[in-house]
């Protein structure tokens, strides 16, 4: 039954078979989230991923609404359907290992536990990179937004560094904290990427495309 689902799923959807390579990868062309897609009558805008030999985090910038959580997630949804055995929605897809997925998103408290927002945010950050390996994907999404503005920042930075040099993970990194936008400058192997937004007279357009942003000055 499980089997007939996925492949049913796979023509209905038009999904495609991804490759499993050896090789340090996580290269998606046209990339898309089948639930968001499902609910936007055909405008989803698919989005393209090249992680793994000289890239290693994304700082991802862009407006609230802009599309980044979905992309983050995308991302997430296509490795576990390559790894259970399905098609993917993209147009490409090539995996190398990956072990483990971590994630830091939303915002949530523990309170029965005495744990705060901010409380369970560190716990779940230090977990991952306690746990998180080279082989490891790790989605962080507005680390550091539970406490101050410079505190939530020096986490940010600290551990979009503590990635970097000790993790090594493949690692998407969302942020509203520009200042983590000259972290390339330092790293060669992160990259910033954003998602913007344009105004046509008095409505708001989110254009949801991934795109290189090369300096700091473009953000």
């Amino acid at each position: 039954f499980v089997i007939n689902t996925l492949a049913e799923r796979s023509v209905t959807l038009q999904l495609v078979r991804p490759l499993l390579t050896q090789d340090p990868t996580l290269e998606i062309e046209q990339g898309r989230h089948l639930v968001v897609e499902q609910t936007m009558d055909g405008t989803f805008i698919a989005n393209d991923l090249d992680l793994g030999g000289e890239t290693q985090l994304l700082i991802i910038t862009g407006p609230n609404m802009g599309g980044k959580s979905t992309y983050m997630r995308q991302v997430a949804l296509i490795t576990v359907m390559t790894y259970i055995g399905s098609f993917v929605p993209a147009k490409t897809a090539t995996l190398g290992p990956i072990d483990q997925i971590f994630t830091r998103i939303g915002a949530s408290d523990d309170l029965a536990s005495g744990r705060s927002t901010f409380m369970v945010e560190m716990t779940e950050a230090a977990s991952i990179l306690h746990r998180a390996t080279p082989h490891s994907l790790v989605l962080m999404d507005e680390i550091g937004r539970g406490t101050s503005t410079f505190d939530g920042l020096a986490l940010a930075w600290s551990i979009a560094k503590y990635l970097l040099e000790i993790n090594q993970s493949y690692t998407l990194f969302a942020t509203h904290y520009l200042e983590l936008a000259s972290l390339p400058s330092q790293y060669p192997q992160c990259i910033n990427v954003h998602l913007s937004a344009i105004e046509q007279g008095k409505n708001l357009i989110f254009l949801h495309q991934v795109k290189n942003t090369f300096s700091y000055s473009y953000l």
